[in-house]
């Protein structure tokens, strides 16, 4: 069994594997609470409605019309009452992972890609931002590995206890609120924006600070320039958002400024791009952006950053990836914070050893010195190279190549762990201190 990917790459999967799904869809229409939402150039986005704040923990006045259409390939999943009040308005799609002794095992996508659901009949087992799940290499039939860019666990659904061990990639760290607000906006067609958060409180070492480095990638969210490949800017005519200085100046603390701040970023860059002509629209137009907390210490912080970008076609583009944060210093942490410039080619050495360890580079083989080399203009190698942006986890330093970046779409996100130990004379001092090697 191939491993099962990511919500775009499952539309692919349908067509070479036949893989059984199901849409339970359902439109957002015209009737909703308007309310006046001043832009970040000083206009007016009067086009600009809420949905669902979670902060809120209420659902705003909203109507909704069934439009579901089934294609005739498709072939029903339950999809559970206690899976729907997960999100509301969710249009959700299901694979079934496996069945064990009658009980059928699904993961759920959401339409918007605002969650992934590990569910069965009775409950919920896991709900994160985004979940891969990999069939075990020994070919078991109920062992997969299931991961975020964190962590990776195996569990085997055929035992109870193990299933436990899903808990920690959905949780939410303690002293942090996961705060989230979806975000229409009616101009041509509707445009969707989710935003998702985990925010510190007031508990939470230095939280001032990791709040101020939170608006920072939020406002660089949009400038979707950063670690892409090559390939994906270029050859596949994925456009790039300027990012254009937008900064936010208001209370780091006022989760709700900041999520407007950001919708009216995104609908403000739409609106000049499309218009108001609802015919020069696409059929769907959304984005999402969602900030996990995965590790905080000490010493630094991290979050596993998720964008989804969807402008109608076969599927849209997503990243994934972990960033993190010297709280004690205030600097982001990079590969110029971590490593020694003479080591970089060492590190690209025990990159390539660990990548080939792990069972997903196995099954799809991918070219990690492709998407490492630096290209001119005109796409050619220079013969130089530059890293990923590297991310703290409790295990060692995250490498994440995205999609198209070192394999074929379907393939989805790699992230590859090299081990502290593996690296340790290649850390600056700083480095050392961070990761608690001085």
């Amino acid at each position: 069994m191939k491993g099962m990917r990511l919500l775009p790459a499952l539309l692919i999967l349908l067509l070479v594997g036949g893989v059984s799904v199901t849409s339970i869809r359902s439109c957002l229409v015209s009737h909703r609470e308007s309310m006046d939402e001043e832009d970040v150039t000083g206009n007016e986005h009067s086009f600009i409605t809420d949905t669902y704040d979670d902060d809120a923990g209420e659902e705003k006045d909203t109507e909704f019309e069934s439009d579901t259409e089934y294609a005739s390939s498709y072939v029903p999943v339950p999809i559970p009452d206690f899976v729907n009040s997960l999100l509301q308005d969710a249009d959700w799609w299901a694979d079934t992972v496996c069945v064990v002794n009658g009980t059928a095992y699904y993961l759920g996508y959401e339409g918007y890609c605002r969650t992934s659901v590990l569910f069965n009949k009775e409950r919920v087992l896991l709900a994160a931002p985004m979940v891969q799940i990999d069939s075990f290499a020994s070919g078991c039939d109920t062992k997969f590995y299931v991961s975020n860019a964190a962590k990776r666990v195996l569990v085997d659904f055929s035992d109870e206890k193990t299933l436990e061990k899903l808990k920690p990639l959905g949780a939410t760290l303690p002293s942090f609120m996961r705060y989230r607000k979806d975000t229409i906006a009616e101009f041509g067609r509707t445009v969707f924006y989710s935003f998702a958060a985990d925010f510190p409180d007031a508990s939470v070492i230095h939280s001032d600070a990791i709040r101020q480095w939170l608006v920072k990638l939020i406002e660089r969210s949009q400038a979707l320039d950063e670690d892409l490949p090559y390939v994906t800017t270029i050859s596949l005519k994925y456009s790039k958002r300027p990012y254009g200085g937008w900064a936010y100046k208001g209370n780091v603390n006022d989760n709700e400024k900041i999520a407007r701040f950001i919708a009216s970023i995104y609908f403000a860059i739409k609106k000049a791009e499309y218009g108001t002509n609802d015919e020069d629209y696409p059929t769907d137009l959304f984005s999402d952006l969602n900030l996990q907390a995965v590790v905080c210490n000490n010493r630094y912080v991290t979050y596993q950053e998720y964008t989804n970008d969807f402008n109608a076609g076969i599927h849209g583009y997503y990243t994934e990836r972990l960033v993190s944060y010297d709280h004690v210093h205030q600097q982001e942490i990079d590969c110029d914070y971590l490593f020694k410039p003479e080591c970089m080619e060492e590190i690209l050495s025990v990159l390539q050893e660990e990548a080939e360890k792990t069972h997903q580079y196995k099954e799809w083989q991918p070219n990690i010195m492709d998407g490492v080399a630096v290209r001119d203009e005109d796409g050619n190698r220079t013969g130089e190279f530059t890293l990923p942006t590297p991310g703290l986890s409790e295990d060692g330093v995250v490498f994440s190549f995205q999609p198209y970046a070192i394999c074929c779409f379907a393939a989805g996100t790699f992230h590859f762990t090299v081990p502290y130990s593996r690296i340790k004379h290649c850390l600056t001092p700083q480095g050392k201190w961070c990761v608690g090697l001085d």
